[in-house]
């Protein structure tokens, strides 16, 4: 067995010696792929309480980026994909290892699809690497400039295997979802940002990008898988809950007003194989607002390394572990809120 891996609230970012003198001056844009460039590094999850053609406009216009979700039928998912290419805005779609007939992903390329996710829940599998191969082929000929994004992984070798099948992006989570339940039911995963920090680093090297997906629900935690090396996070928990996240509002047994959020392997959404939980999140009001304390966060953070850009972020980025009893100290406390 190796060393003892981490995640988010094992470690702080340390703070170094910075000569950035305005947040104002931190470049948060970062690319997926040669053709595909964000310029905030946050992508909508492609859930169905997260992120549909509503969500994907607004992701875009801040910025970043949604991906459609599978639930979505071919037709649904085209017509956003049109919609969004109409009004200019960055189009992402989550397809899955049997719907490779190249009559869909000719219709969501000649739609105008930025990006395509190779969505499956464990993505080092042969099956999946056959899928990744087949579309690859099919993109090189007909849409060189889509991303193509495989996932989801948690090892360098992983990694590999996913950049000799083809993909420009890579997809980094086994488990660690606010709606996953894959660790309590299977027992597998990696803890998060030590997934993050070995595949960033393969992928860096084979020359790929790296999406965080999954265990993040602070802006911090935005900032520290930034830090391990990802090129963007992809945020399902945070951003459900939004106007513009599906779904309705309603009041829960308390007075709260929530909206409903569930994993994509839950019994709600069809799965045999029960790896994902349901429920509700509290309304959040525009996903701008929260958009913008993520940034804010990210800024100050990158600021705090003397980084003016990701790239800058990801080298010089250093993380100083901590312990139990030093969480007390994070947050407001001996404060009343």
């Amino acid at each position: 067995m190796k060393e003892e891996l981490i995640s988010f609230n094992d470690v702080l970012i340390k703070p170094k010696y910075s000569n950035v003198t305005s947040r104002k001056d931190v470049d948060l844009s970062t690319r997926l792929s040669g053709k595909l460039k964000l310029d905030i590094p946050i992508i909508a999850a492609n859930m169905d309480t997260v992120c549909e053609e509503e969500m994907a406009t607004s992701m875009s216009k801040l910025g970043g980026m949604g991906i459609l979700h599978r639930n979505l039928s071919i037709g649904e998912r085209l017509q956003s994909i049109r919609i969004l290419n109409i009004n200019s805005c960055l189009a992402g779609v989550a397809i899955g290892v049997n719907e490779l007939d190249k009559r869909y992903i000719t219709s969501f390329t000649q739609g105008g699809v930025n990006a395509l996710v190779i969505d499956v829940a464990h993505g080092d599998a042969l099956h999946v690497y056959n899928a990744i191969i087949e579309t690859k082929c099919f993109l090189e000929r007909n849409a060189p400039d889509v991303c193509l994004i495989g996932g989801n992984v948690a090892t360098g070798e992983a990694v590999e295997r996913m950049v000799d099948a083809g993909v420009d992006c890579v997809k980094v989570g086994i488990g660690p979802g606010a709606a996953c339940l894959t660790r309590i039911n299977t027992g597998v995963g990696v803890p998060q940002l030590s997934a993050i920090m070995e595949c960033a680093a393969r992928a860096d090297h084979l020359g790929v990008s790296c999406i965080a997906d999954g265990g993040i629900k602070t802006p911090g935690d935005v900032a520290k898988a930034i830090a391990a090396g990802a090129d963007a996070v992809m945020l399902g928990g945070m951003l459900a809950g939004t106007d513009e996240a599906p779904g309705d509002i309603y009041t829960d047994g308390n007075g709260r007003r929530v909206k409903g959020y569930r994993g994509m392997a839950s019994s709600g959404v069809g799965s045999d194989y029960v790896e994902g939980a349901e429920g509700h999140v509290d309304y959040k009001g525009p996903v701008a607002d929260v958009v913008t304390g993520i940034k804010n966060g990210l800024r100050s953070a990158m600021s705090y390394s003397g980084a003016f850009n990701i790239s800058e972020f990801h080298a010089k980025s250093e993380f100083v572990r901590v312990s139990n009893a030093s969480l007390s100290e994070n947050g407001a406390h001996g404060t009343i809120l």
